[in-house]
């Protein structure tokens, strides 16, 4: 609303003033009526009430500094004002200051020495407070396990430590606590509320976010593990170019490459983000805004259309770090290591030497009757084939199969049979005619193989050839090409039927040497601009796919799964040569495809059946540039053996010149010694079906080939996860006016936040700059990495941060309460090598975190916040908590770690958006493993505040609505648990009402109930038995009234929060 003709959204307009005339006077706060009117002198800005003293102090102190204005600039620093504010800000603000070592305060004759203790009594004791005295034993079992492990603790758990004499009862049980696995499930799912964990990438597709909930386990793992927390920063920005990457070998994982997911976990707009470019400047500063906001505190993001206007962040800063993060690749990447099949391999490796050497004997004996079937299906043009094949006594079938080949290749030249159709087919030859046509033939392939390979050199440069490996800058990964490239006549085997051989490969790179179990991916350089296409000599099938990316988008429509199983050429145009968007080619089988599984009916003849079934598989051998429309040329190589010697003069005589070729081929073959051309013969025959190609040729085939799918049917699944690569030169993002993608200005160079001492000059670096980013972030020099850690480990403990705005340590966001304890254990936190679980253990070992919950009456007026901890911050449980507990109490709870995450359950499913249903208790699974779209969270969790995936939390909202309360009386899920509850209870046996109620007292809330409560619940049982007529002595034994008591106690405010 602009009242008085007074604009403050410009310099010009705050200059100008409005009728009363300007609002600031540059230079002199005393005569500007900016600072009258906040003052509320002759003014009163804001009406509601005054702004406190620290903030009209900034106004007061930016007017006497000219009013310096952020603006967009094409220039890093912005306006010599601005760089004055900005300089004004680093000395002033309590976040940019380095980090200090406090000393401990002293402590009196009662009081704790416990440093945490110190601080907090010291504050407690300048505002004439004392700490609340310590929590009850129960209480503090109970608190201390939903704070470590989300879990609530048995009650035989809670029985040992309150019966334990011994003066470190509570310390023992701290120790407990720290070595459960469900530990690192609890810290996992705080950290996954930073870097906006979903699984899918939303909008109206909803596409999957391939395998996101490998990212939660490594999280799990790294946490339980206690993973130093500046290596999780590095393995979070840039684990996929660690010079040592941390390596599980029991699992045989690379799980630095897991933690860069972090980067992929955000939402994606469409499948088109060139045509709508800020779809990719979406994601890019979401990548932004997640990174600062989890690892230091601060809204950088805010500075994409204009210089930050509250803290030190130039727009030149934000475009430095953008085109670190758009320099780098967006890949699906294997997290194998390496050797997980190793062992699986070698022994298929060696039933397949043992296959081709029985293949080999069996295909030579058959190669006998070559000429025979040649003569027979000649005849046949005339005979027919059932009397051709009975008076050459041979196998119709296999003649009919000659024939059919025959007649296709008969008017094509490219065919290994079409010398044979053109000449030996000719009715009524002479021996001097037929050896003269045999010349004719000879010439014009002569003539034909020189033009083609001619043609070829003169319109075509090779991009890549893959026959002897893979050439520089194609990135070949996956565990299908481990191996690296394939020689001629490797072979292929079928994966079931009673077919043997799929195929004999020519030289290249192939994904299923082994099994189209094995995956693979290969990526190209950037395409270059000044050539019109790419082709690529390929095959493939089962949903492998050739995809060509633009500009990092990698959701983009443009690919097409390869159906060709033999090399074939495939064009590319090569898209966008006007502009600067790099892209590149990737080849990749179905299990690496971002777009598998794809949306209902956009992939027309294949079903969910063919996104499920395992196995996939492409090849490639060459791939060249050009500017012409036409395909490379066949250079006929294959079919010189039949022009080596002078030319036949029969048909029996050329019939046995072909039975010789394949003869040698098939020789070759069996000795390892196979050229490119006898392949081609062998893979005809095969391809064709002229050679059996049964299991059971023999006993001995049959043995072999049903060992080799037995073994491969062992194969480890691939394990793939959506995360980073760096593969080219980094390139360096264009400042975007007032962040419009539409309108790029010149490139600023590479960097990260000029406030940091060690990131004040550009990158000097060939890649992306993410491996120089990740060391900024992780050292110790930085002021924030620690602070902010530390704080937000304060906040999960005492539910609120020293630091209360988690996520914003800028000055928009809140002062510390306690600022020498932050940087104590900030400083504490690197010295004792950034482990976050010592640093836990230091906070839980207080007695500021044993204290009771009840405040004072006297402090609750001193200090109504509970700013100083003057008792421990009773709050809401978050959602998953909520429901681990009630699946606790029920008994359904299902402790198993890791896994795929179960599909939430829902009333309404949407297949076509990919929002599924699953059991109403999710088979007893932690919250933590229900899969999380950004369509839609999972209901149940959602209705307590549960975070939508989209920004970083680190400080989730708890509200207190009538809707939780409607869920907890009416949700099927807690209905179908009370009654799974009450099953628990029958089974246990109890002798008494009492007893019972006693067990689900410590059972729902690890205490035994007082009297008053007792008393309570007693009556309800009677009022219930009542209701469903059950008399007083069958009270036990009833599952309705048990189910009913269950569901009242599911209902306590008591279950759902934290004393």
């Amino acid at each position: 609303m602009q009242q008085g003709e007074l604009r403050l959204d410009s310099r010009e307009g705050v200059l100008k003033g409005g009728t009363r005339g300007a609002a600031v006077v540059e230079g002199e706060p005393e005569s500007s009526w900016l600072i009258k009117a906040v003052r509320h002198q002759e003014l009163e800005m804001p009406p509601a009430g005054r702004l406190s003293p620290e903030q009209i102090g900034d106004l007061e102190r930016w007017v006497a500094m000219g009013a310096p204005w952020p603006e967009p600039a094409a220039e890093a620093g912005g306006s010599e004002g601005v760089d004055a504010f900005y300089a004004a800000m680093l000395r002033e603000h309590w976040s940019y200051q380095p980090l200090t070592e406090p000393g401990v305060p002293g402590n009196g004759a009662r009081d704790s020495g416990h440093p945490v203790d110190r601080f907090i009594r010291e504050e407690l004791g300048r505002r004439g407070l004392k700490p609340a005295p310590p929590g009850d034993r129960r209480i503090l079992a109970r608190r201390l396990s939903l704070v470590l492990t989300g879990l609530p603790p048995q009650p035989e758990e809670v029985d040992r430590f309150v019966q334990d004499p011994s003066p470190d009862a509570y310390e023992r049980l701290v120790d407990r606590l720290f070595a459960s696995p469900h530990l690192g499930e609890r810290w996992a799912r705080h950290w996954m509320d930073l870097v906006r964990f979903g699984e899918t990438y939303g909008y109206e597709w909803n596409y999957e976010l391939l395998a996101a909930w490998r990212y939660r386990d490594y999280l799990i793992r790294a946490f339980n593990q206690d993973l130093p927390f500046d290596q999780l920063v590095r393995e979070h920005v840039a684990g996929d170019l660690l010079e040592q990457p941390r390596v599980d070998p029991r699992l045989g994982l690379n799980e630095s490459l897991a933690g860069a997911a972090f980067f992929r976990l955000g939402e994606m707009g469409h499948d088109n983000c060139v045509t709508f470019r800020e779809i990719r400047t979406d994601v890019v500063d979401n990548q932004i805004d997640t990174l600062t906001k989890a690892f230091q505190g601060l809204t950088v993001a805010c500075a994409r259309c204009h210089d930050h206007k509250l803290d030190p962040v130039p727009t030149a800063d934000y475009y430095a770090l953008y085109g670190i993060l758009n320099s780098s690749r967006q890949l699906s990447r294997t997290l194998d290591i390496g050797d997980s099949n190793q062992r699986i391999e070698a022994s298929l490796g060696k039933l397949k030497s043992s296959i081709r050497k029985e293949l080999a004997r069996l295909w030579t004996r058959q190669s006998e009757q070559i000429p025979d079937y040649l003569l027979a299906v000649q005849a046949a043009q005339a005979a027919g084939v059932p009397a051709a094949a009975q008076a050459a006594g041979l196998d119709p079938e296999r003649l009919e199969r000659w024939h059919r080949v025959l007649l296709k290749h008969s008017a094509d030249p490219e065919g290994i049979l079409y010398p044979w159709a053109a000449i030996a087919c000719e009715a009524g030859l002479s021996p001097g005619q037929f050896s003269q046509a045999w010349s004719k033939m000879e010439s014009y392939y002569e003539r034909e193989m020189a033009e083609r390979k001619e043609f070829n050199r003169t319109h075509f440069l090779s991009f890549g050839d893959f026959r002897s490996g893979s050439p520089d800058g194609w990135r070949p990964e996956g565990l299908g090409l481990n191996r690296g490239a394939a020689t001629d006549g490797t072979l292929t085997l079928g994966t079931d039927g009673s077919r043997v051989v799929s195929g004999v490969l020519s030289a290249g790179l192939y994904s299923h040497v082994l099994s189209e179990r094995l995956n693979g991916a290969l990526r190209s350089p950037y395409l270059p601009k000044d050539k019109k296409f790419v082709s690529l000599r390929l095959m493939g099938g089962k949903l492998a796919s050739r995809r060509t990316i633009v500009d990092h988008c990698i959701l983009g429509d443009d690919y097409k799964p390869l159906e060709s199983d033999r090399l074939s050429w495939y064009r590319i145009p090569i898209k966008h040569r006007d502009t600067t968007f790099p892209v590149y080619i990737e080849l990749v089988t179905k299990d690496g495809n971002p777009r598998i599984p794809e949306r209902p009916r956009h992939l027309k003849g294949y079903t969910e059946e063919d996104f499920a079934r395992p196995g996939s598989y492409f090849g490639i051998s060459q791939a060249v540039l050009h500017d012409i429309e036409e395909l490379p040329r066949e250079e006929l190589d294959y079919l010189a053996p039949l022009f080596q010697e002078s030319p036949p003069r029969s048909a029996e005589q050329l019939a046995g010149r072909y039975k010789a070729a394949f003869k040698r081929a098939l020789t070759a073959w069996a000795k390892g010694k196979a050229g490119l051309s006898e392949v081609r013969w062998i893979d005809w025959l095969i391809g064709n079906d002229l050679l059996e190609n049964r299991k059971d040729l023999s006993p001995r085939l049959n043995r072999l080939v049903s060992a080799y799918r037995n073994l491969e049917a062992r194969l480890s699944k691939p394990r793939i996860i959506s995360s980073m690569g760096d593969v080219d030169p980094g390139f360096d993002a264009p400042l975007l006016e007032k962040g419009d993608a539409k309108r790029p200005g010149d490139p600023v160079p590479r960097g990260y936040l000029t406030m940091l001492k060690a990131s004040g000059s550009a990158f000097k670096t060939s890649g992306s700059g993410r491996r120089e980013l990740a060391e900024i972030i992780a050292s110790a020099d930085n002021p924030l990495t620690a602070r902010v850690m530390s704080n937000r480990l304060w906040h999960h403990v005492f539910g609120r941060g020293i630091v209360p705005t988690v996520d914003d340590f800028g000055r928009f966001g809140d002062k510390p309460t306690h600022p020498e304890l932050l940087d104590y254990l900030a400083s504490r936190f690197v010295k004792d090598g950034w482990s976050v679980k010592r640093l836990l253990r230091l906070l839980v070992l207080s007695e500021t975190f044993r204290q009771s919950s009840r405040p004072s009456s006297q402090a609750t007026k001193v200090d109504p916040d509970n700013r100083s901890l003057h008792h421990y911050p009773l709050r809401r449980l978050e959602a998953e908590v909520i429901r681990d507990t009630i699946l606790s109490a029920s008994g359904r709870l299902e402790p198993r770690l890791f896994g795929p995450s179960i599909q939430p359950f829902r009333d309404d499913p949407k297949d076509y958006r990919r929002l599924l249903s699953g059991p109403l208790d999710g088979n007893g699974r932690r919250s933590l493993y229900l899969r999380v779209t950004r369509m839609e969270s999972p209901p149940f969790l959602e209705l307590f505040d549960f975070p939508a995936p989209s920004a970083t939390r680190g400080r989730r909202d708890r509200t207190n609505v009538p809707s939780q309360a409607l869920a907890l009386l009416n949700d099927a899920f807690v209905v179908e648990q009370a009654g799974y509850w009450a099953e628990r209870l029958l089974a246990e046996g109890d002798e008494t009402v009492e007893a019972r109620l006693q067990r689900m007292f410590r059972q729902a809330l690890g205490r035994s109930p007082d009297s008053t409560e007792l008393g309570r619940f007693r009556g309800a049982v009677s009022r219930l038995s009542a209701l469903h007529g059950i008399s007083e002595e069958n009270i036990l034994g009833e599952k309705k009234v048990w189910k009913d008591v269950a569901h009242a106690m599911f209902n306590l405010k008591e279950l759902i929060y934290l004393f």
